[in-house]
């Protein structure tokens, strides 16, 4: 049996992981000096709401090489491999850990830097799990899943670097100048890198931005299935997703608050399309 392991940045819904069966490895917050297991031991309406009203940034880290080990020794059976995907290593060291902890168990694991995060991370996952089902070699699922996550494109929106900057994933300068010109933020992943598509100052120029990935996404009939996930407004997700829901009644949509851990990164108001 092949088992598939991710962590909580993965925009998963319960039934999803109950469905296909995924173990999920908890990444931490640490707010006000307390330590939280994201989406464990705070929920996500919790965190954001801390997140608007707290003075204190918070602060994340991945699962320790132990919790990983003690998570593949614990869910596999004589015979058993893993595929163990996680947030793309430009934002998180969780896969290096994961990594440090297959090289340390029994059972074959083979790990997987999606490059992705959110709902992108769970496409990889899912594909991962249906794949599961036929194919009972663990590399080649990982080397479909490579060319598969070629397809995936993650768009974030944020109102400054300011977030990604103290969580040390931005510049400093950059999150500090683009916080004082209040310039509007299109970020993406290409690659498994973090890059600033396009920028514009003000709620125009923002919408702008949106209209863009969404006028994408309505124009292109590969597209079958996209997320929506956000900080703490849902305001524009609702939005998209009318939008979408109307001019493409074919998509599957999840629109969801996201995790903890990505909140952290974002800050307020932040938000993301996800489509493949």
């Amino acid at each position: 049996m092949i088992h598939i392991v991710t962590d909580s940045t993965a925009q998963l819904t319960p039934e999803e992981i109950k469905d296909n069966r995924i173990t999920v490895v908890p990444l931490q917050v640490t707010l006000d000096g307390k330590t939280y297991r994201d989406n464990v031991d705070v929920t996500r309406a919790e965190f954001s709401r801390h997140l608007a009203e707290d003075d204190e940034f918070p602060k994340t880290s991945q699962p320790s090489v132990g919790t990983f080990v003690h998570t593949y020794e614990s869910i596999a059976q004589p015979g058993d491999s893993i595929v163990s995907i996680h947030i793309g290593s430009v934002l998180s060291g969780t896969a290096q850990a994961a990594q440090m902890a297959a090289d340390q168990v029994d059972v074959p694991v083979t790990v997987l830097d999606s490059g992705l995060t959110d709902r992108g991370l769970a496409f990889v996952v899912l594909q991962a799990a249906k794949l599961s089902h036929s194919m009972r070699d663990a590399k080649a699922i990982v080397g479909q899943l490579t060319d598969y996550m070629k397809q995936i494109t993650l768009t974030c929106f944020v109102n400054s670097l300011d977030y990604f900057a103290k969580g040390g994933r931005a510049k400093r300068a950059i999150g500090f100048i683009s916080s004082v010109i209040k310039l509007k933020l299109e970020l993406t992943m290409p690659e498994g890198k973090l890059d600033v598509a396009h920028k514009a100052r003000g709620e125009k120029g923002m919408q702008k931005m949106i209209k863009g990935v969404v006028d994408t996404i309505i124009a292109d009939t590969h597209v079958k299935h996209v997320g929506l996930s956000y900080v703490d407004s849902h305001t524009d997700t609702d939005q998209i997703e009318k939008i979408l829901r109307e001019k493409r009644p074919d998509l599957h949509i999840l629109n969801r608050l996201t995790s903890p851990v990505i909140m952290t990164h974002v800050g307020p108001n932040g938000f993301a399309i996800i489509y493949v």
